[in-house]
């Protein structure tokens, strides 16, 4: 821990100075139709704040601030709005809320990062069954980047693919640090994306343990992302993932606007996060899965299989622990491949830290976007979150 702490200070300077690079992902010249039928007004849903448990979208967007909310039903936008407030989501474009700003969504790259995978994974074997994906994602890291054994291994070495997508990779990462202190999550953001020290694959190796017990338990990891974006990259051989991105993922789904994406020094994609794109685009995505990976032009990118293991619960294996920090006892979560799943339901999300959602709806063509600044995450707000989405859907029908 020590020698951690002296490496943050001797980084420190650093890092304010350099704050990582970041890849253009080209939009396509032509973009894919979302239309808008905006017959939603402004709905109620059971907040349960206060001395009334009615509230009202609109109140809900100023008290969570919410800079930017869309419902997309049957392909169509049904319902947008947009803060005004200036003080909200302020960042260094200084372009003001709406659909043609290009937001930072934190974790929403962590569930981008996995359906690449699925894609790269479509296109390289030609996978199709349940069957074909399971022969790769039960292959343990090593078998893609030998180079992680070398010197002190890393302890990804031996983890298969599976448990990295689970967040079960059993390495000994820490999100959160202790008592906020010595977080995981913070000095992988200094030493590979802000000072640029070291490469993803670099830091892997300062992870040469494994936590006791099998199977692995449930352990938030942004590092887990990183890797899965690395073994995406390393099964594209001679091509970055940001570039498949680009011409293979982007393009397909008939983006509006160009995104861009935080690499580490080798120009490897920052799997967990630093990630920006409108909120358009990011409904373009959950419609891709909405669709399970059928693209507009009804073309076929991802295999349908893969959403069944990445986006369905397969048993008691995707709880979250009832004392693990990333359970929210208000509104119960299961985890799988990089998605959020709502306990007893269909619908499941991809979640940022700051409030950044892609909520999907599988049974009822509907998908949510919102963009919030909370600036630290807050069980109750996504719990009253999901309540108005719910709302909202309900309102789409």
């Amino acid at each position: 821990m020590l020698i951690r702490l002296v490496a943050v200070l001797l980084f420190l300077g650093a890092a304010d100075a350099a704050m990582g690079r970041n890849r253009t992902i080209h939009a396509p010249a032509v973009a894919s139709a979302l239309p808008e039928r905006l017959n939603i007004g402004d709905v109620y849903y059971d907040c349960g704040r206060g001395s009334s448990s009615r509230c009202r979208i609109s109140e809900f967007m100023k008290h969570a601030k919410v800079c930017a909310l869309l419902v997309v039903k049957s392909g169509a936008v049904r319902f947008q709005a947009f803060n005004r407030d200036k003080e909200i989501c302020k960042d260094e474009s200084s372009e003001p809320d709406g659909r043609t700003k290009k937001y930072g969504v934190a974790s929403v790259a962590k569930s981008i990062t996995s359906t690449l995978l699925g894609q790269v994974i479509t296109t390289k074997y030609r996978a199709r069954t349940r069957a074909d994906f399971d022969r790769i994602l039960t292959r343990s890291i090593g078998g893609f980047i030998p180079e992680l054994a070398e010197g002190i291994p890393s302890a990804y070495v031996n983890v298969p693919l599976d448990h990295v997508l689970r967040m079960r990779s059993g390495v000994r990462w820490s999100e959160y640090g202790w008592h906020g202190l010595f977080s995981g999550a913070d000095f992988f953001a200094l030493m590979v994306r802000k000072s640029m020290a070291q490469s993803i694959l670099a830091f892997a190796h300062r992870y040469p343990f494994r936590r006791y017990g099998a199977p692995p338990a449930f352990n938030y990891s942004a590092l887990d992302a990183a890797i899965a974006a690395a073994t995406a990259e390393r099964l594209l051989e001679n091509r970055s993932l940001v570039s498949f991105m680009e011409t293979e993922f982007w393009a397909a789904i008939g983006a509006e606007a160009d995104a861009s994406w935080g690499v580490d020094k080798t120009g490897t994609a920052i799997g967990p996060c630093c990630l920006r794109a409108t909120v358009g685009d990011l409904a373009r995505f959950g419609l891709l899965v909405l669709n399970e990976g059928r693209a507009p032009g009804r073309r076929q990118i991802i295999a349908r299989s893969w959403f069944e293991i990445a986006t369905k619960r397969t048993g008691d294996g995707d709880k979250i622990p009832d004392d693990s920090q990333s359970q929210n006892s208000g509104c119960l979560l299961e985890y799988r491949y990089f998605w959020w799943l709502r306990e007893k339901r269909n619908d499941f999300t991809a979640i940022g830290r700051d409030g950044q959602f892609v909520h999907i709806y599988p049974d009822r063509d509907t998908v949510i976007v919102q963009i919030s600044d909370w600036d630290a995450w807050s069980d109750p707000l996504q719990c009253e979150t999901f309540l108005a989405h719910d709302a909202l859907e309900a309102a789409a029908r």
